[in-house]
């Protein structure tokens, strides 16, 4: 099970099934939703397996984290981390409700993701994969220090695909470790 990460102003937690109605509310938001899905809104019973999965797959050391804000503990958004396509990279994800956009979440809670999939796991490649035309999903990747890779099909559309390995994480943010 994925350990509980803290950031300066988000709690990152295993997902629970009292989950349900803030997952329901992020996917039923067509905002939201216009890049993952191109618009097509979640349904309760949608959220229910989502949330499922969620945690299902948040038993194994990737996994999926619900995102709460540190001082008033309301839900924010998710994150995740899951396995890519080759044994020693994972995919970094993210959704936050619309009226957390902009406040640099994302961004947050990914650094501190990398931190633990480079530092505890080991892995050497972190992936993120988004719509082209998300801006702010792209922005969140090239803060991360992510190099765009291309064009790929992923989830049934065309998107970009960013990486960044261990030693580019390591060089970035931790600069007194080279010395």
């Amino acid at each position: 099970m994925p350990p509980v990460l803290e950031t300066n102003r988000m709690v990152l937690r295993v997902p629970r099934n009292s989950d349900l109605n803030y997952i329901h509310r992020l996917g039923a938001n067509p905002h939201v939703m216009q890049y993952i899905t191109s618009g097509k809104l979640q349904s309760l019973q949608d959220a229910r397996a989502d949330l499922s999965r969620r945690r299902r797959t948040a038993r194994c050391r990737l996994g999926y984290w619900v995102a709460e804000e540190r001082k008033s503990g309301a839900f924010i958004g998710w994150m995740a981390l899951k396995q890519g396509e080759r044994k020693q990279e994972a995919e970094l994800g993210y959704r936050f409700l619309e009226e957390q956009w902009g406040r640099g979440f994302a961004t947050e809670g990914s650094l501190e993701i990398l931190d633990y999939a480079f530092r505890e796991l080991r892995l050497e490649k972190v992936i993120a994969v988004s719509m082209e035309e998300n801006r702010a999903s792209t922005r969140v990747m090239e803060k991360l220090g992510m190099s765009f890779c291309g064009h790929i099909r992923a989830y049934g559309r065309q998107c970009v695909r960013y990486e960044i390995v261990r030693r580019q994480f390591e060089q970035r943010h931790y600069p007194e470790m080279m010395k």
